[in-house]
């Protein structure tokens, strides 16, 4: 019974921040921490391509390049790292957000603090924590095949 209960409570939450407007990155990582595989391919579904704001203090910036291996397409991006964060349910996460143009990251310096909005390319459990990928700009459908 108590099982049920707690899966009622987990689809209620899925639903209830999967039809908002903007998301909030902080809950997304709890829910997504806490999810069973198959939760976790909803929240992706719903995620994906989603307006999400993030800030945090730069830890790394660099070049990062994408390969498809099903088209054999690539492309180069730039990556910065934001230092790992805390949500308030104590769940770890770290925020990576892509651009397109080096231009764009050339003036970016390591303990910097920063606010970006852009949409959710990927969310990954690398076990220690919670990694969302952000990317600065509008997604084409080969970006959206690259950052699978």
């Amino acid at each position: 019974m108590m099982r049920i209960i707690s899966l009622a409570v987990i689809v209620l939450l899925i639903a209830s921040i999967g039809y908002s407007a903007d998301a909030n990155i902080g809950e997304l990582v709890d829910q997504y921490k806490h999810a069973t595989d198959l939760q976790r391919q909803d929240l992706e579904k719903n995620f994906i391509g989603k307006k999400i704001s993030a800030s945090g203090t730069v830890e790394n910036v660099g070049r990062y390049d994408f390969f498809d291996i099903s088209n054999d397409t690539g492309g180069v991006y730039y990556k910065v790292l934001l230092q790992q964060q805390i949500t308030q349910n104590k769940v770890p996460y770290q925020v990576v957000l892509l651009y397109k143009d080096k231009d764009s990251v050339r003036d970016i310096d390591r303990g910097q603090e920063m606010e970006k909005e852009g949409n959710i390319v990927k969310i990954v459990d690398e076990r220690l924590q919670i990694a969302v990928w952000i990317y600065n700009g509008e997604l084409t459908d080969r970006e959206r095949e690259l950052f699978k």
